[in-house]
């Protein structure tokens, strides 16, 4: 076991310059970093993160911070929930993920990509705009089952989930902005687009209940279970969870797809090879067809995920707070003590991959070698599997469809906006594909 140190004033002065820059500051090849005097350590390897996250998960939870903005900007989800009322919060929903939908959902992402790319014309794009309505049509659609009945009912939810999404980032990297209880401007706003989106979810949830037969989509099965677990989910958990659900659906989903277009705009035969199995979706037929057994053959697409997920994770790093005493790294981390693993780090580290900088879908991503994008243990992503079906039929059907280049003198710079943006807009020229 090795422990290295970080002075906390230098770390500070550049994460409020740039978090990445920041996570340049931990030194290499060591498990831990304790930085500074304060109850703060780093996890900076494998090792320590599956401990944190699996072996000892029970000695953590989210940390306050972490746990407040969300409920003030989100409400009380399975993101923030802990202890016995996250664990009954989340029996009930957890069948919501399972495979029993899935290929149900794969037909409706499927199409839901189709129809807004082919609004697109040729010329140039900000790719990062267009992954965000794609990826928050898919929301609305696949979460919320939002049809031609509630469309007035999904604009309320994009108008005012946008809103929320900006003070949530604001307040990520401002964490001394005034909190919600004092009336900013910015304060004030949020709370009215929350109530705004309470209200349309909630009006969603009374067109749908009267319904027969049970839908596939997260919201029906939400109601489905509601109906099992005898009134242990009521409608205002739905609620919460629904919006939950929309901030980790769509925010960074829309990232990881920016990324990997960007990517394969650079490489043109990768890119081929991709709309090549992008066309083995072409005569699927929704909702019967076993589109997830075609996402198996899929397996360039696939790596092209994967890849960009472990260059460029929506969220650069995984926070825990110490419950109580208890040990990592061959060292004493006592109650209260802040644990930071740095996912961006670690899956960018020369140590644990070769060339870690370079694109390369070849690679083989493990889990218990450092590949940790959607988190390990209990508290893993619920959606992860969601997640990945939306963006490989994401990727495969925009290059089916459109061929990409990227036309700029210098790369993208990447930030945190919540999740792991590019700054100003990202620019690709679209050329539709014979």
């Amino acid at each position: 076991m090795s422990i290295g140190h970080v002075k906390l004033g230098e770390l500070i002065k550049a994460a409020r310059h740039d978090n990445l820059e920041a996570l340049k500051l931990l030194p290499d090849a060591v498990d831990l970093s304790r930085v500074g005097r304060l109850p703060f350590v780093v996890a900076q390897s494998p090792t320590s993160a599956h401990r944190v996250l699996v072996e000892d998960a029970e000695s953590y939870r989210k940390p306050l911070i972490v746990r407040q903005v969300i409920v003030d900007g989100l409400g009380e989800n399975l993101f923030t929930l802990d202890g016995e009322r996250w664990l009954a919060r989340r029996k009930p929903i957890a069948p919501v993920f399972g495979l029993n939908n899935l290929d149900a959902l794969a037909s409706l992402i499927r199409a839901t990509v189709d129809d807004v790319v082919a609004t697109w014309t040729s010329g140039e794009i900000d790719i990062q705009e267009a992954m965000t309505d794609i990826a928050l049509e898919v929301a609305v659609r696949g979460l919320l089952g939002v049809d031609e009945h509630s469309a007035a009912l999904a604009s309320d939810v994009r108008r005012a989930f946008e809103e929320i999404l900006e003070w949530v980032s604001y307040r990520f990297n401002e964490p001394l902005s005034p909190p919600p209880m004092v009336p900013t401007s910015r304060n004030r706003r949020m709370k009215r687009a929350r109530a705004e989106l309470q209200r349309a979810v909630r009006a969603l949830i009374s067109h749908r209940r009267p319904r027969s037969t049970e839908s596939f989509d997260i919201l029906g099965q939400l109601l489905h279970a509601q109906t099992e677990s005898g009134g242990e989910l009521t409608d205002e958990a739905i609620i919460d969870e629904c919006i939950g659900f929309l901030f980790a659906g769509h925010e960074t989903t829309a990232s990881t797809l920016t990324w990997a277009l960007y990517e394969l705009s650079l490489r043109p035969e990768l890119q081929d090879a991709v709309a090549a199995e992008g066309r083995q979706l072409d005569g699927t037929a929704e909702p019967v067809s076993p589109i997830v057994e075609v996402l198996k053959a899929m397996p360039v697409t696939d790596s092209v995920m994967h890849e960009t997920l472990r260059m460029y994770p929506a969220g650069i790093t995984i926070g825990r707070s110490a419950k109580r005493s208890t040990q990592l790294a061959g060292t004493t981390i006592r109650g209260f003590t802040l644990v930071m693993i740095p996912v961006y780090a670690i899956q960018r580290s020369a140590e644990l991959w070769e060339n870690p900088d370079d694109f390369d879908p070849t690679r083989k991503h493990n889990e218990a070698e450092g590949y940790l994008p959607f988190g390990l243990g209990p508290r893993r992503c619920l959606g992860a599997r969601f997640a990945r079906t939306e963006m490989t039929i994401a990727i495969a059907r925009i290059c089916s469809h459109w061929t990409l280049s990227y036309q700029q003198d210098q790369p993208p710079r990447p930030i945190t906006a919540p999740s792991l943006r590019a700054e100003g807009t990202l620019n690709l020229n679209l050329d539709r594909r014979s």
